[in-house]
């Protein structure tokens, strides 16, 4: 099993960010149907979190795998925020 990926605070804010534009412009969709504002969020957000991978990568295989695991890092940073808060609240 290959060791987990050091990052940045900076990059990982940036990959939650990324990534929570994806969830939210996502339920928009689902819920108010497509729209142009939409679609470019999610978007923007796709290419936010590509952009270091591309930087750093050597094929196209690891261009997805890295946008992928920019993508996941930044949701397992957004529910380890949001468990902390509500451990913080009982502690």
């Amino acid at each position: 099993m290959e060791k987990k990926v050091k990052r940045s605070k900076l990059q990982r804010a940036f990959n939650s960010l990324c990534a929570a534009l994806l969830i939210g412009s996502a339920i928009y969709i689902m819920v108010m149907g497509f729209s142009s504002v939409a679609m470019a969020a999610m978007a923007i957000s796709v290419a936010g979190a590509t952009v270091l991978p591309v930087q750093s990568s050597e094929g196209i295989l690891e261009i997805i795998v890295g946008t992928f695991e920019a993508m996941i890092d930044g949701l397992l940073a957004i529910i380890e925020g949001i468990t902390s808060a509500i451990a913080g609240l009982f502690s």
